[in-house]
């Protein structure tokens, strides 16, 4: 990825957080970017494909991790699980802006096109994920379990916790913290790890 095209991506994201996708014009964007109205053209094609190489650009970075977990001989299923979890959390809690615009979005299907591109990126992460539990199966580590709701319930529960930052503390009872300070966040790792065991250990 070429400098420009990041610096544009990192840009769009910004804007789109703070005004919404249908609030952010082509030409503010550009103008932000301090780069030619063409250019988005050039990398992107449309505003819509902006917002999809966006999600592309944050979500690659798990997928290429859980991969490299799926190709790892050594760890066992249960510690790919824990590592899948460290690695939900720290990236989701690293993005809140991006994850509050995505799930924005994907809730209000306005762009039918663009809602399947959307879709089809994240179907990718969370295959890597069910490939992790189907080989956990398939091992004996895991009983027989329904893997994708189990996906759902692990990525949406961090997803929530991002989403509605301010009630989740309220709920938890941190005071003035944040669910993703040091603390809150190590007991949402352990939390959905001991759910994960507690569901799929045989």
């Amino acid at each position: 990825m070429t400098g420009k095209r990041e610096q544009i991506l990192c840009v769009a994201e910004e804007l789109f957080a703070e005004k919404g996708f249908e609030g952010t014009s082509v030409r503010e964007l550009a103008r932000k970017a301090s780069i030619n109205i063409a250019m988005i053209s050039y990398y992107f094609g449309s505003k819509e494909k902006l917002f999809e190489a966006i999600v592309e650009f944050r979500t690659s970075y798990i997928r290429e991790k859980l991969k490299r977990l799926n190709r790892d001989t050594v760890l066992d299923p249960f510690v790919k699980m824990d590592t899948a979890i460290d690695l939900y959390v720290e990236r989701i809690s690293a993005l809140p802006h991006f994850h509050k615009i995505l799930h924005h979005e994907l809730m209000l299907q306005q762009r039918s096109n663009m809602h399947k591109a959307i879709t089809d990126i994240l179907l990718r992460n969370s295959k890597e994920m069910q490939k992790l539990i189907i080989e956990g199966q398939q091992l004996g580590y895991f009983r027989a379990a329904d893997a994708q709701l189990l996906i759902i319930t692990i990525i949406g529960t961090i997803n929530q916790c991002t989403i509605s930052n301010a009630l989740s503390s309220r709920l938890l009872k941190l005071g003035n913290a944040s669910i993703f300070d040091a603390q809150p966040k190590k007991r949402l790792k352990n939390y959905l790890k001991a759910l994960v065991r507690s569901y799929l250990y045989k």
